[in-house]
């Protein structure tokens, strides 16, 4: 019967299945964000583990690279040092036949050691701004008419500063070879050259070696069919320098991201090139804007993770229907006593809440039963006389604050300000700043907190020196407290100043004229009495009965809020016998009366 009840509570909304439904959810959810980050971090710790070892194999090719180019700088400081060079590149400098050749048999020797020990160099040119030309070749390969000096290149070459040194020429095709020469004829070098000086210091050519960029492919060809990878290097325009694919040299990439290989020294990211996402690393070498790139197909990468992937999902799998089972077996054993207990209660009926003492496992379901009526006589009890009590006394609170400063009468004021201070009345400006002040000081305090009546009344003085300062002193003003020791009495705050209010707002309007207004503060049997006395437009019968309703109102009308909102806080703290008054005549005024108990 249990086991039917359960089955029946699965399908219809109850506390059973939303223990199993939420208690399943919850872990289900939890187990598919596990399996979910544990899958995309399979893929994460391949990439970074490729990563790693592209950043090892792209350093080893880095430190081969700046060691040949360093090898390959030898040569050139041996020809832009050399007498000969120097002897056949000034100008104006008359050399004989006879020391002519000799000089051009030391430069052959010189060259034949670069020949022999220099791998990485393709060719060293021997240009000088004179017209003098030469190789390692004996300018036997070179086109003797071609402008040289015209050349880009060249000219980067010989503008050096006189401590630069070294300098990195950009990528060029070697079109001043003749056509024979198929090796070099028309194919693009990257060279580094170095400024020849006359004996003066004056930069008289330079010395330029070409670099064999097939040479520098073979440092990373050891490794670039590794996951389909590509190393390759460009410079600071984007520009394959060196690459495995002949025809990819010269080529300008063109990628979302290629900006960040040049913003630090190294690092990785994954882009979309040709159509293909990869991961790009690149690394940095000794020659300032060229950098060292890899480039790996990411669907290589995931590839490799299949395997990872496909045994992470086998057990998400099986830890889902091992929680399944799991969940229903734990909300079953917790539930089974609650389901007994219900079946309990439906087979009683409707007359009666007795439940008949049964072992249901819990001491607590044990006691349901017997404190049951208690229970809800005392929930009825304390409803009628806390809860509906609280709820009210939070109504007149937010009500309390509804009756502060209004926002148009502080933007009236700060105007008034400004107009005295315009019109140069400083003390006059000094006064409504300070009773302005006080005012806004006095209202952002609590509403519970009681103040004495003097400070209340102080506040009063505060509204109505601004107020009259508005209407230029038309209202005359008038306080009488034959007994000043009353002031000294507690009452609760922004009492008075509502009242007030009313009396300018509705007695007198925009336009007072022989305006009066009286504040009279005195002793009776049963407290404190004040009067509030204008001289106003006063109401008619129907009026008056009207808002005297208002005030047995125990839900405040929007419309009423200052007198209301007062009566009603002053009731609720002192008793019912205890509030406002209100007698009034059209035509002749308004008298408001606050009864009010003497509290020191």
């Amino acid at each position: 019967m249990v086991a039917k009840y359960m089955f029946r509570q699965l399908w219809k909304r109850s506390i059973i299945r939303n223990m199993l439904f939420s208690y399943l959810g919850i872990n289900l959810l939890l187990l598919f964000l596990l399996g979910i980050v544990s899958i995309r971090d399979s893929t994460d710790t391949m990439t970074k583990e490729i990563t790693d070892s592209s950043y090892k194999v792209m350093e080893q090719a880095a430190r081969g690279f700046n060691f040949s180019l360093e090898e390959a700088k030898r040569p050139l400081v041996q020809f832009a040092g050399n007498y000969s060079v120097v002897a056949l590149m000034t100008p104006d400098n008359k050399v004989s036949v006879e020391e002519r050749i000799q000089h051009e048999r030391n430069i052959g020797v010189l060259a034949a050691g670069v020949t022999s020990f220099q791998s990485l160099i393709s060719d060293v040119l021997i240009l000088g701004y004179n017209g003098y030309l030469n190789n390692l070749d004996g300018r036997k390969t070179l086109l003797w008419d071609y402008p040289f000096v015209e050349q880009l290149w060249f000219k980067k070459a010989v503008s050096a500063n006189p401590n630069k040194g070294f300098i990195t020429l950009n990528l060029h095709k070697q079109d001043y070879y003749i056509r024979t020469n198929v090796s070099k004829y028309n194919q693009f070098t990257f060279s580094i050259a170095l400024p020849v000086k006359d004996f003066n210091q004056h930069t008289i050519g330079a010395v330029v070696a070409n670099l064999d960029l097939s040479k520098i492919n073979g440092l990373f060809e050891l490794t670039s069919d590794q996951n389909d990878e590509n190393i390759f290097m460009i410079d600071e325009d984007g520009t394959v320098v060196v690459h495995q694919d002949k025809t990819s040299i010269g080529y300008k990439m063109n990628f979302e991201g290629i900006q960040r290989i040049f913003e630090k020294d190294s690092g990785s990211f994954v882009s979309n090139i040709e159509g293909r996402e990869r991961l790009v690393i690149f690394h940095p070498t000794a020659v300032q804007g060229l950098r060292l790139v890899s480039t790996i197909p990411m669907a290589e990468i995931r590839g490799q993770s299949d395997s990872l992937r496909a045994n992470l999902r086998s057990i998400l799998y099986l830890c889902l229907i091992l929680n399944t089972l799991l969940s229903v077996i734990i909300t079953l054993r917790i539930s089974r006593p609650f389901s007994r207990l219900l079946i309990t209660i439906d087979n009683m009926g409707d007359k009666s809440l007795y439940v008949v003492p049964k072992n249901y496992k819990y001491r607590e379901l044990n006691l349901i039963g017997d404190r049951f009526k208690e229970l809800v006589g005392r929930i009825e009890q304390l409803v009628k006389q806390n809860y509906v009590s609280q709820i009210a006394l939070q109504e007149i609170q937010l009500k309390t604050l509804q009756s502060q400063i209004h926002p148009h009468f502080l933007f009236n004021t700060l105007q008034l300000v400004q107009t005295e201070i315009v019109c140069g009345n400083a003390e006059d400006s000094n006064h409504l700043l300070l009773s302005l002040s006080s005012l806004l000081r006095y209202s952002m305090k609590g509403s519970k907190e009681t103040v004495e009546l003097g400070r209340e009344l102080q506040n009063v003085k505060d509204y109505l020196f601004i107020v009259n300062k508005k209407f230029a002193g038309r209202i005359d003003i008038e306080y009488v407290v034959p007994d000043p020791e009353v002031l000294r009495s507690k009452t609760i705050k922004l009492m008075l100043q509502p009242i007030v209010e009313n009396a300018i707002v509705h007695g007198f309007e925009e336009n007072p004229k022989f305006a009066r207004i009286r504040i009279h503060i005195l002793t009776v049997k049963k407290g404190i009495l004040i009067s509030i006395v204008d001289n106003g437009v006063g109401m008619s019968k129907e009026r008056r009965e009207w808002l005297i309703s208002q005030l047995r109102l125990t839900d405040i009308p929007l419309d009423n809020i200052g007198l209301c909102n007062v009566d009603q806080r002053i009731k609720l703290k002192y008793g019912d016998e205890y509030g406002i008054r209100i007698r009034s005549h059209a035509g002749i005024g308004t008298r408001v009366y606050v009864l009010l108990p003497r509290q020191s």
